[in-house]
């Protein structure tokens, strides 16, 4: 999401990092069923999640600050995850 976004810029200009303007894509199924609305959300979640969980190998030990950022995203997007499937269960 655009917070998720501008919270990551935020940590990486405080680290001295430099921003990229680039957007990633986002996988276009040219399904448009609220169902296959609901799969192509699901997959770009659960690819977020990876993206977060594999953030946390890399700064455990090395930042607490960064550590409970990783760890807050993770919940967020098993959050997300969660919604979606419920959404799902409701159209099967």
């Amino acid at each position: 999401s655009l917070l998720h976004a501008q919270q990551a810029g935020e940590i990486l200009i405080g680290l001295e990092g430099h921003l990229t303007l680039k957007v990633a894509p986002i996988e276009e199924t040219n399904q448009h069923s609220v169902p296959d609305l609901l799969k192509e959300s699901l997959n770009h979640e659960a690819k977020a999640l990876e993206l977060y969980k594999s953030f946390l190998q890399i700064v455990e030990n090395a930042s607490i600050y960064l550590e409970e950022y990783a760890r807050t995203m993770i919940g967020q997007e098993e959050l997300h995850n969660m919604e979606i499937k419920k959404m799902l269960r409701d159209y099967s």
